[in-house]
């Protein structure tokens, strides 16, 4: 088996990160929500942490914009109770559907709960999932089914909104090494 290069290894960090976040703003979106999407190089030199970092920022609350279409009466998407948890793990989602292609929930949430038990999932993602102690939580595959199948639905653009962020910091980086 051949080990993969720094160069390799980074590449993937980056495209799961842009997948990651891509997630979280499909997820966003269905609910009425949006954001941004950011992507950048980790510059910290710390060989254990990702060589690329993500992070999407809501600048339109799912909550608010069903509060205020339904106060216009206007029709408004239903918000399901937990459409801040379905958001948060959606990048976790996500990422197992870029690595496996699985739409198995239960093998998604088995793999997600590994994830967080090993703490590689991010506190903000751990925040919006509702999940404060990680030691003493609970995801089962009705947790994350709604997730798996939204970004299964909604893949094709899962994989637009990524490919335009990695090619957009790829350009980046390109430009700072010609700088």
């Amino acid at each position: 088996m051949s080990e993969l290069t720094k160069e390799q290894i980074a590449m993937l960090e980056l495209r799961n990160a842009a997948y990651h976040e891509a997630g979280h703003r499909i997820i966003c979106r269905r609910f009425g929500g949006d954001g941004d999407i950011l992507i950048w190089k980790n510059e910290s030199g710390n060989p254990d942490e990702q060589a690329w970092r993500g992070q999407f920022r809501t600048r339109v609350c799912p909550q608010q914009m069903h509060d205020a279409a339904k106060r216009a009466g206007f029709p408004a998407v239903d918000l399901p109770d937990n459409w801040r948890a379905l958001i948060g793990m959606a990048g976790l989602v996500a990422e197992e559907i870029l690595r496996d292609g699985i739409d198995d929930a239960e093998l998604v949430a088995d793999s997600i709960s590994a994830t967080i038990l090993l703490g590689y999932a991010s506190a903000t993602d751990l925040m919006t999932m509702g999940i404060t102690n990680i030691d003493d939580f609970e995801l089962s595959c009705e947790d994350v089914e709604p997730a798996l199948r939204y970004l299964k639905e909604e893949w094709p653009l899962v994989q637009e909104y990524a490919e335009y962020h990695i090619a957009e910091a790829m350009a980046a980086e390109a430009s700072l090494a010609f700088a």
